[in-house]
């Protein structure tokens, strides 16, 4: 579990007595809820780990960090832009709140870092002398706290005071091992280090297996299908015999019939067939009709024949890219770090998305499809069916999401963002006022065999907007997700 409050005492007033006046000479944040501060003191830097992530939380002196992605996260440069070159001026820990505070400070600024530990846990970065917010990572935290770049900061809920007389009452479980500069510091990263790392490994192995796990599961399904299309040779040559035998006895044949018996000769001898007519087909027509069905179902095995050979092959390529996902050590899989950073496409890399992110009022986060194809993928495949869903009324343009959590109604300034984005991102752009239909995602529909990004919509409520430039501006600022607010 977590460090204890009795630990993160101890741990703060180390780091606190041995690393006031270090200096931050870099900053990373390889995880939402993850930050590392590279801090010089004479003769030596430490690494100092900051997580907010559940049962791993801890403040912590680690040996090595998580590599950072290719594409830093916005908290990353915040940081590296507020923190570096700044000195800590001390650490304090606040039981009630669960919260520790890094103080780092300038000749020309002053700042604060808080570790939040509680649910949902995350880090804030704060202007010290107004608390305001310059900029926050961890998910669900703007929502659920309530907070955003330029808004000011309140401390958590504090503990029961039973709840806290209970974590209290908890021992210290850190070793401190003799000849480290930071004992207590660095037994926190060996009590929970290690445990972080193998959760999260396994975790980017689940993740870089489902791929090929759902490539097996749909090809297992098309592989039957196939296979029993594969199987209709026997079909085909019946039609084909039927087609012969009827064109030999094309003279017994009489329109309007439902059936004909038939004599057949064959290796054994003759026999009798029954074959069923089309009573709506002259006799000619039947004939064709059978060899129509022949040729039909013979390109069809030959189809399903090669496609069943390419399946196997996707099969095969599937098992060996999931045995080598399954064999991957540790560190190999920590090296792709950046698979943690991607979920349903909502979260992936910002190139990556269907959708451009804006930041609305209180945080909110804002998406808008970039283009009919990503306009699908967004509303049919990131969105749930509780978000809320946009769209400029009777014109062509982007679709518009607004992700809220669930039970959460939307206010009515995120929802006038929402519809400055929709009416920006379509026919009426620039246009002094316009008309916005919204309503829940799980009341639109795909049309059936219609254009990328064209659906059907019902329940929707309509939304006259006149557009305040002010706000627009604001918005297009947060391109990205990441606000900006001034020092």
């Amino acid at each position: 579990m977590a460090l204890r409050p009795s630990e993160l005492e101890q741990v703060v007033a180390e780091v606190s007595a041995r690393l006031t006046g270090a200096v931050v000479q870099k900053a990373w944040c390889p995880l939402p809820r993850l930050v590392y501060l590279e801090l010089r003191v004479p003769g030596r830097s430490v690494l100092l780990c900051l997580c907010a992530e559940g049962e791993l939380a801890r403040l912590s002196v680690a040996a090595d960090r998580f590599p950072t992605p290719g594409e830093p996260a916005p908290f990353q440069r915040w940081l590296r832009q507020e923190l570096v070159g700044l000195k800590l001026a001390g650490v304090s820990w606040s039981e009630a709140g669960r919260e520790v505070t890094l103080h780092l400070q300038s000749d020309e600024s002053r700042r604060r870092l808080v570790l939040e530990l509680g649910s949902p846990g995350g880090l804030v970065l704060l202007a010290a002398d107004s608390l305001r917010v310059l900029m926050l990572s961890g998910e669900g935290l703007a929502q659920r706290r309530a907070l955003h770049p330029g808004g000011a900061w309140m401390p958590p809920e504090p503990l029961s005071p039973e709840a806290g007389a209970r974590a209290r009452a908890q021992p210290s479980r850190l070793v401190p091992e003799p000849g480290d500069f930071l004992p207590l510091a660095e037994a926190a990263e060996r009590l929970l280090g290690p445990k972080d790392k193998a959760s999260r490994a396994e975790i980017i192995r689940r993740r870089l297996a489902l791929p090929y796990r759902a490539r097996l599961k749909r090809s297992g399904r098309t592989l039957e299908k196939v296979r029993a299309e594969a199987a209709r040779g026997a079909e085909a040559e019946r039609h084909r015999e039927l087609g012969e035998l009827l064109t030999q006895n094309l003279y017994q044949l009489k329109r309007g019939a439902t059936e004909v018996v038939l004599t057949a000769y064959t290796e054994s001898g003759m026999e009798e067939v029954r074959v069923t007519l089309d009573p709506r087909r002259t006799p000619k027509e039947e004939v064709e009709w059978h060899f129509h069905q022949y040729r039909r179902l013979l390109r069809g095995v030959e189809h399903a024949r090669q496609r069943e050979a390419e399946l196997a092959r996707e099969v095969a390529h599937a098992r060996e890219a999931l045995r080598q996902v399954e064999e991957m050590d540790e560190a190999s899989l920590l090296a792709q770090v950046e698979v943690l950073q991607q979920s349903a496409g909502a979260d992936g890399p910002p190139e990556a998305r269907p959708f451009k992110e804006y930041v609305g009022h209180g945080g909110q986060r804002i998406w808008v499809g970039k283009g009919g194809e990503d306009n699908d993928t967004l509303t049919f495949k990131v969105a749930r069916p509780g978000h809320l869903w946009l769209h400029a009324r009777g014109l062509p343009g982007s679709h518009v999401v607004v992700p809220l959590p669930k039970g959460v109604e939307v206010s009515q300034e995120v929802l006038l963002d929402a519809a400055h984005l929709a009416l920006h991102h379509s026919g009426a752009k620039g246009e002094p006022r316009g008309e916005v239909s919204w309503v829940p995602v799980k009341f639109v529909k795909k049309v059936k065999g219609g254009a990328p990004g064209q659906v059907l919509y019902t329940r929707e409520k309509t939304l006259v907007v006149r557009r305040e430039p002010e706000r627009l501006e604001r918005l297009l600022k947060t391109r990205g997700g990441e606000a900006p607010a001034s020092s």
